[in-house]
């Protein structure tokens, strides 16, 4: 009988998969990371693999292996000693990965996923080498167009989030703007929600029916 659970019959596959428990902290992973499940040992290598910088594909194997060395220490723990709460074992793994990431010299991508990761378990910044500068400044757009700014941002993990955006002509000009908070905690949706409530607004202003193009940033 697995003795985290006392429901099933203890295996490897189950304790590690299938065990409430188990399920409890691979559900926390997946809020994490953009993946749907872990259901065996390949979808774990899979996840592993999959695309992403040196730090996340890192990040991701310490904190598989943390998560599995956890499992068994609850295990252990439930049948030596007094069990573990999941959500206890959950800031564990999140500390010990917050230690290991901090002391690895790989290098992260600008972007939201790296972000998101990196400051879900407070590890320091750091990119690659830069090979040249690029000079980067905001232009107006041609006769017609109409360029759209957009951002997104979410305040820790779990507090709301906000996105906003801002509309300009041709001519410089300024034609709208909004804002607005969003009960979401991740910051990469944050930024698809803003571009979302924008093409929103341009069926509200009514700009596309009077054949303004767009630009997005």
């Amino acid at each position: 009988m697995c003795t985290l659970c006392e429901k099933h019959k203890e295996s490897i596959p189950h304790l590690v998969f299938e065990c409430s428990n188990a399920l409890g902290i691979w559900s926390w992973v997946r809020e994490i990371f953009p993946i749907s499940h872990f259901s065996n040992m390949d979808y774990l290598l899979s996840f592993i693999k999959s695309d992403g910088s040196p730090l996340v594909k890192f990040i991701k194997l310490v904190v598989i292996i943390f998560s599995i060395w956890m499992i068994w220490r609850m295990r252990n723990f439930s049948c030596f000693q007094d069990k573990i709460e999941v959500s206890r074992v959950i800031l564990v793994i999140k500390d010990l990965t917050c230690l290991v990431g901090n002391s690895s010299k790989a290098s992260m991508k600008n972007d939201m996923l790296d972000f998101h990761v990196i400051k879900f378990f407070s590890i320091n910044t750091r990119t690659g080498k830069v090979l040249r500068p690029l000079l980067v400044r905001w232009e107006f757009p041609s006769l017609g167009w109409v360029k759209i700014n957009t951002d997104g941002a979410a305040k820790g993990y779990t507090d709301l989030a906000t996105c906003g955006g801002i509309f300009r002509g041709s001519m410089r000009e300024f034609i709208g703007a909004f804002s607005t908070f969003l009960e979401v905690q991740i910051v990469l949706v944050a930024e698809f929600y803003g571009v979302i409530h924008a093409m929103e607004k341009l069926k509200i202003w009514g700009l596309l029916m009077f054949g303004w193009n767009m630009i997005m940033f």
